[in-house]
């Protein structure tokens, strides 16, 4: 029984992602949100309790992906898709005939940009699972930290101490800019810091995540949610510092 409690965790981080994904399309950010990140919480924790119980298997790691694809690829995807609709952009309405029956099919073909956000999760996944490495570090960005920005965007672009930049970022190419950006960083080889450490305790690889974790207990404290945009920015600037660092010496 206890080999199967992994898989749950995991299902539970599924479900979250279907439940976001409705929530979004209802325009309820935060809330969409608020799931995602308790779906994250379930993929770091089903991973962990699978070693601790030693019940790995290689269906875990597909069933883990598969549940990552959908909470950290195709939510953050959706929110994308609504940011470009409330950008004012051109939705346009087909109309087909289909068993006699006419149909009429409205989308927004400049928002269909978005769903570039799941394919580059999906190939970021595909090649996380073939990776053959014991290092704590990410090799580009992880699925879960751009679900958590793309996320989190909505309720940065209405909160009333971010509206300087906030009319930036409604804009349509400011979006498809951020899409590509982000796809870009989930499939390169930059390496970043894991706040994880799977070989035993060392004050060096601690720095970074320390230094995260401090810079965002005040932001979250003061900014809520809004915060997590900023974060995931602070978290590739370190990472960057800790790179350019490790080279020099």
């Amino acid at each position: 029984m206890l080999r199967y409690i992994p898989n749950f965790i995991t299902a539970a981080n599924l479900f979250c992602g279907c439940v976001a994904s409705v929530l979004v399309s209802l325009n309820q950010f935060e809330a969409a949100f608020m799931i995602v990140l308790l779906g994250i919480i379930f993929d770091l924790f089903d991973g962990l309790l699978a070693r601790l119980l030693n019940v790995t298997s290689k269906l875990g790691l597909q069933l883990d992906s598969l549940a990552d694809l959908i909470t950290s690829g195709f939510v953050p995807g959706l929110v994308v898709y609504q940011l470009f609709l409330r950008s004012g952009v051109l939705v346009n309405h087909y109309k087909i005939n289909l068993f006699s029956d006419e149909i009429t099919i409205s989308i927004a073909p400049i928002a269909m940009t978005s769903f570039i956000i799941p394919i580059g999760a999906a190939f970021r996944l595909a090649k996380f699972n073939i990776r053959d490495s014991k290092s704590d570090d990410f090799f580009g960005l992880p699925t879960p930290a751009n679900a958590i920005f793309f996320c989190s965007l909505p309720l940065f672009i209405d909160h009333p101490s971010f509206t300087f930049i906030s009319y930036y970022l409604k804009s349509a190419y400011v979006l498809i800019f951020l899409t590509l950006l982000f796809v870009f960083l989930m499939n390169s080889s930059w390496r970043l810091f894991s706040l994880k450490n799977n070989t035993g305790f060392e004050i060096k690889k601690m720095i970074y995540p320390i230094l995260l974790i401090l810079c965002s207990i005040p932001l979250i404290f003061y900014f809520k949610g809004a915060a997590f945009p900023i974060i995931i920015f602070i978290y590739l600037l370190l990472s960057a510092s800790r790179n350019w660092i490790l080279f020099q010496s």
